[in-house]
């Protein structure tokens, strides 16, 4: 019953961290059209802080924060947040330039780059059907992007390198000890990240000044819901086992279509299927091999 209990609580969060996602992605779109995509990366990255200082302080961490620091933990923070500040940029230049949905759908693709990393950062076997899922989730994204067609364009490249930036920001993470806590590693990846965002937007020439306290608002808004997103998806992934939470992500395909509809009215149906089936059965595929692999584990160590 605990258990039980335990994973309803995990799915519980991821949703609401989807929807937190979703929700500042709107916002971004929204106000793309006023303001640089440099000063709203700032805004969403340095106002994240917030929810995890809350956490801090809710936590009582505050004093081993700064404890057991080495350069080797600095740098790959440092990896991360670059990876987070440049993600964000892209992800923002794909939302506001395309159809919500369908910049949304394409960073699905970030389990077949953490697959395909990991063969070469973390020495793991890829057998057949992490290689078949990889190659047919490449063949949704493709079917998606129709590079051959008036629909491509440059901004199509954007969602694919978003879902790459994460998949380096998410493999370096193997090579940071069990013995720093996991807000620890986002409190230095943030800080690492709201540097890079303001520098970009530093060596930017667009700076647009905040027309009203409505959009000011706003984009405050975005870092506060990014931050708690991330602390949502954080809460989860250690609760339970990262293999029982993945299909829920895919939550955030619909969500992303219906307020798409909702507040840009886009309906990319055309444009998305059937390259949005092949990217869920890939994943569904990754998501099966890891359950099966993380069970034979448990049957071994027993």
């Amino acid at each position: 019953m605990i258990k039980l209990n335990k994973l309803y609580i995990a799915i519980a969060a991821t949703l609401i961290g989807i929807f937190c996602v979703d929700s500042y992605g709107v916002i971004i779109k929204s106000l793309g059209q006023i303001y640089p995509i440099t000063q709203l990366n700032v805004f969403r990255n340095g106002f994240a802080i917030l929810p995890l200082l809350a956490v801090f302080i809710i936590t009582k961490e505050f004093s081993s924060l700064f404890k057991n620091l080495n350069s080797r933990f600095i740098i790959i923070c440092c990896v991360r947040g670059i990876c987070f500040a440049l993600m964000h940029v892209f992800y923002f230049a794909a939302i506001i330039n395309m159809d919500f949905a369908t910049a949304s759908t394409l960073t699905f693709s970030s389990p077949f780059f953490i697959a395909l990393l990991s063969i070469f950062f973390l020495g793991d076997k890829v057998g057949i059907y992490r290689w078949l899922a990889i190659v047919i989730g490449f063949i949704g994204v493709v079917m998606i992007m129709r590079p051959d067609t008036d629909l491509f364009s440059i901004y199509s490249i954007f969602p694919i390198l978003v879902a790459l930036l994460f998949s380096i920001a998410m493999i370096v993470l193997r090579f940071i000890p069990d013995s720093y806590s996991t807000s620890k590693i986002q409190f230095y990846s943030l800080l690492f990240s709201i540097i890079g965002a303001t520098l970009l937007f530093l060596i930017s020439d667009d700076h647009v000044p905040v027309e009203n306290y409505n959009h000011l608002l706003l984009m405050v808004l975005t870092g506060v819901l990014g931050g708690i997103a991330a602390i949502l998806f954080i809460f989860a992934y250690r609760l339970v086992s990262p293999s029982k939470l993945a299909t829920f992500e895919y939550v955030g395909i619909p969500s992303s279509f219906l307020l798409g509809w909702l507040f840009f009215n886009e309906l990319p149906i055309s444009q998305l299927f059937p390259g949005v089936i092949a990217i869920v059965f890939a994943g569904m595929i990754i998501i099966w091999r890891d359950t099966l692999k993380e069970k034979l584990t448990r049957e071994i160590k027993q």
